[in-house]
Order: structure tokens, then C-alpha cells, then sequence
């Protein structure tokens, strides 16, 4: 059948799709390009896994205190006076610690890392201090922050620390005690759970037996 329509060109129908891809291009490549930038600092911040960006192993990190565990009628904070909040960590050596379990001592968290100095300074003593009082009802629970297993070993074994040695690896628990700008930083619990004293930089043997007369 005629028509009065001219024929469609084959030539036509390319040169219209090179016209717009000019523009998808313009809008999609800076996408494509801030995405890769997004994952990029995503990698960076932990989602390799790596130890500053660790996510909290499961049944790990701060937990809910039992409100039988509870002897201050008020909310778990890290403050003197109220029950320190719960939490649940694993040793070295792939024991569990649960800071509610240990009611009934006086439990000393110690704050740390083998970078720091004053760490150095004060671990010896608070070794002595264990081995003199642990008998009394005194327990400390080392939790170090954001390190691998290998470089905690190493020190533990330098020490002789003979009490429980937590690994923090996403420094949740940290956080969660205002511990993170200032190592060493030790939190004290009473029998009962309720935190006594917080104490920031090294303490010396004679703090802690004042600390520890009795225990």
C-alpha cells in the first residue's frame, strides 16, 4: 500500500540512541563512582572484619543485667553507685567471663592495652595484689582493648597474670565504662555489683591496698 510517510533511514534510529546515552553517561558514571567511594570507607571502618571496626561477636560485648542482679533500683550505668553494666567476654584461652557471675567479690576491671606504659607501670602490682588477696575474695578481670590474641599472649605471659584476661575486640565494653581515652582505666565492683570507684592512670601498691585492707 502507498504512503505518503518517507521511509524510516537505518541510520536513524542508532543516531538517536548515541544522543542519549551522552546524558545516562553524565548521571551514571559519578553514581557508579560515589558508590565505589562508599564501599571503599566501609572497607576502611571495619567491614573487612578488621580489629578497630570488629562487630561484636554474637552473644558477645554488653548484655542485659539481670534484674535479680540488680541490688540499686536503678538502671546499669557506669557511674559510682549503680550497677556496672553486665557483660559477657571471651579469655585467651576460650573461657567465658560474665561480670554478674562474679557478685559476691570484689572485682577490679582493669582497662588496658600493651601499648601503653602506664600500663606497664602498673601491672606488676596489680599482679602482686591478686596473688595477696584473691584468697580474701578479690578477683580482677583484665580486658584488653581492641588487640589480637597473639600480642595479649606475649604479655600475659611476661606478667604472670594469673586472673582471667578478657579480649574487648570491638571495644564495646570500653566504650560502654568510659575506658577508651585514657588507658589504664580501672573500675571497681563491690560484692553486690555496684561500681565503688573509678580510677584513671596507674594505680600504685599502696592505693591498692588501701583498696583491698578489706576485702
Amino acid at each position: 500500500m502507498a504512503t505518503d510517510e518517507p521511509p524510516v533511514s537505518i541510520d536513524e534510529r542508532p543516531q538517536r540512541r548515541r544522543e542519549w546515552s551522552g546524558p545516562l553517561r553524565s548521571v551514571a558514571l559519578p553514581l557508579v563512582a560515589v558508590a565505589a567511594i562508599v564501599a571503599a570507607v566501609w572497607w576502611l571502618q571495619g567491614g573487612r572484619g578488621g580489629s578497630h571496626g570488629a562487630s561484636t561477636a554474637k552473644g558477645q560485648g554488653i548484655i542485659a543485667l539481670d534484674p535479680s542482679r540488680n541490688h540499686t533500683g536503678q538502671p546499669a550505668a557506669a557511674e559510682k553507685g549503680r550497677a556496672a553494666p553486665d557483660f559477657r567476654l571471651t579469655t585467651l584461652d576460650g573461657k567465658t567471663v560474665r561480670l554478674s557471675d562474679l557478685q559476691g567479690k570484689t572485682v577490679l576491671l582493669n582497662f588496658w592495652a600493651t601499648w601503653c606504659q602506664p600500663c606497664r607501670q602498673e601491672m606488676p602490682e596489680i599482679v602482686r595484689a591478686y596473688s595477696q588477696y584473691h584468697d580474701k575474695g578479690f578477683e580482677v578481670v583484665a580486658i584488653d582493648e581492641q588487640e589480637d590474641s597473639g600480642t595479649v599472649q606475649k604479655w600475659v605471659d611476661a606478667f604472670g597474670m594469673g586472673f582471667p584476661v578478657v579480649l574487648d575486640a570491638s571495644g564495646q565494653v570500653g566504650q560502654t565504662f568510659r575506658a577508651g581515652t585514657q588507658f589504664p582505666t580501672s573500675v571497681w565492683v563491690s560484692p553486690t555489683g555496684v561500681i565503688t570507684d573509678v580510677k584513671f592512670g596507674p594505680m600504685s601498691r599502696d592505693f591498692l591496698d588501701q583498696r583491698l585492707g578489706g576485702s
